[in-house]
């Protein structure tokens, strides 16, 4: 945030949009010190305060200046000597309600400053301007940290002292730490190093076997990130082999994982925008998302559209933007929305009865899908495409749509070979035919929920699992494909047009007779 073009272009109110206070005033002390101005503050608390030549605040006048109108009418009222002058008040927006005497003050202060070549800023966590003075009040919304500001942080943090218990942190390692971090604010991320160090320093295992500091940072960060209610970060568990089947799929995100690089950027490759995944409910895309997060080698963030749209005017244009520039402030990221269409149903077609509220979020998430240079790698997943609107499938929004269907015979094999390994439970391969056989039409959770049922029958019985513990779960369940038979077939129809099949089909695998088994252009790797 550059304030020195605003103050020297006289401009008269500016109200700097920001949680980080502290951050903020820091700003625009530097700014008048570079400008050689005078400043004082105010706030409801303390009244007016000035700086001492220490740059200590000092109190200028008595307790009658805490009241707000009190305070501009000071202003307002100023002697022509004090032209030139940078006033900063915290938290004026909550007195801009139903009292009218603040609002015409400030439209009276906008005049005067103007021609006195002064400066109010106001510092507030939200913007709330009433209309009256939308055209008197400059916005500014603070920006989180950029990656120099975050580094700062941390080479305050890593003196001397912190070195002499943590040891010599690899320029590597103290590169994650700092990547870790992003995203924060000022104070969260000076929080999360100090915590991290602490938690480090105190371990006393050898450091080959303690918990890396940037993984300290991330967990901390996580927490950061899931106070925002709309942003959930996880730490991404399921590898490529979690996944059976879907090869299109990895191999298409094996050959974009190196294109987050700096010799991408080098080669002039452009950054990968993101993916649309379609499909019935339990195919495993949702897993899919979780697992490309670890292909990438990027955190993982849930973007839960549901939760911008607040009960107060404004609340869901602001949570929108702030949920936008936390995903652009982690920066190389993976952005995964679940069920887009759940948040997005309808919001082509007429009044939507929410004074447009949804059509604003709405565009401003396609735009944000357009225009984005960040590298935030966007992961959507649908179960239903014909809710989603047209403007979220064209070109340029996603750089690929897959078509998850039904597995294959192949790929339900290896599915449940998947879910046994994962429950610690051995089947051999031969007994498995008869498992597979039976379950065509399943989709992976139908798979996975065989696998813990027929478990529940061996345990209760005390003894192993056994292939005829699966059959007979499979036996007792009615698969999604035979109940959602008209939807898979819709969907099916529109993807061998419009879709890339997540899974490689081969000779045998269109032979095993899954009617929705070719469905969708194919790969070659």
């Amino acid at each position: 945030m550059d304030l020195v073009p605003y103050i020297k272009a006289c401009y008269a109110i500016i109200n700097v949009v920001t949680f980080e206070e502290t951050r903020a005033e820091m700003m625009v002390l530097k700014t008048a010190k570079e400008l050689k101005r005078k400043i004082k503050l105010w706030s409801c608390t303390n009244g007016f305060q000035t700086t001492d030549k220490d740059g200590n605040l000092v109190a200028e006048g008595d307790a009658k200046d805490q009241d707000p109108v009190t305070a501009l009418l000071q202003l307002r009222d100023a002697p022509a000597e004090k032209a030139g002058e940078i006033v900063v008040m915290r938290d004026l927006h909550m007195f801009l309600g139903t009292n009218p005497k603040p609002v015409r003050l400030l439209r009276d202060i906008a005049t005067l400053f103007k021609q006195n070549k002064k400066t109010l800023i106001i510092i507030s966590p939200i913007k709330k301007i009433p209309a009256e003075l939308e055209r008197d009040i400059t916005v500014i919304e603070l920006e989180l940290p950029n990656r120099d500001e975050i580094k700062s942080i941390f080479d305050a943090l890593y003196t001397a002292p912190a070195k002499k218990v943590l040891g010599d942190i690899s320029a590597d390692e103290q590169e994650r730490i700092i990547q870790g971090a992003m995203g924060l604010t000022f104070g969260e991320a000076d929080n999360a190093f100090s915590k991290a160090f602490v938690e480090y320093g105190s371990d006393k295992r050898d450091a080959d076997q303690k918990e890396p500091i940037s993984k300290l940072v991330l967990r901390e960060k996580a927490l950061a990130v899931k106070k925002s209610g709309i942003l959930e970060y996880f730490e991404p568990k399921q590898t490529i082999n979690d996944i059976g089947g879907l090869e299109n799929l990895k191999g298409w995100l094996k050959m974009r994982s190196k294109a987050f690089s700096k010799k991408a950027r080098e080669f002039g490759l452009p950054m990968p925008r993101g993916i649309l995944l379609c499909g019935l409910p339990g195919t495993g895309k949702s897993l899919s998302a979780k697992v490309a997060s670890s292909i990438l080698g990027l955190p993982l963030l849930r973007f839960d559209i549901g939760r911008v749209f607040g009960g107060l005017v404004g609340d869901s244009e602001r949570n929108m933007r702030t949920a936008i520039a936390t995903a652009e402030a982690v920066g190389s990221c993976v952005l995964w929305i679940d069920e887009m269409e759940k948040s997005f149903a309808g919001m082509s077609g007429g009044s939507s009865g929410d004074g447009g509220v949804g059509q604003r979020v709405f565009g401003n998430f396609i735009t944000w899908m357009q225009e984005k240079t960040t590298p935030c790698f966007i992961i959507a997943t649908v179960n239903r495409i014909d809710s989603l609107p047209p403007e979220l499938l064209r070109k340029g929004r996603f750089d690929e749509t897959f078509f998850v269907g039904l597995p294959s015979k192949r790929e339900r094999e290896a599915i449940i070979q998947v879910h046994l390994r994962i429950k610690n439970q051995k089947i051999d391969a031969a007994s498995l035919t008869e498992c597979v056989e039976s379950s065509d039409g399943f989709s992976g959770a139908e798979l996975e929920e065989a696998v813990v049922t027929g478990m529940y029958t061996a345990f209760d019985q005390d003894r192993t699992l056994t292939a005829a513990d699966l059959v007979a779960a499979i036996k007792l369940t009615n698969p999604l494909s035979k109940s959602k038979a008209n939807e898979l077939k819709a969907m099916a129809e529109w993807a061998s047009n419009n879709a890339i099949n997540a899974s490689k089909v081969d000779a045998v695998a269109k032979a095993d007779g899954s009617e929705f088994a070719s469905t969708g252009r194919q790969l070659q790797f």
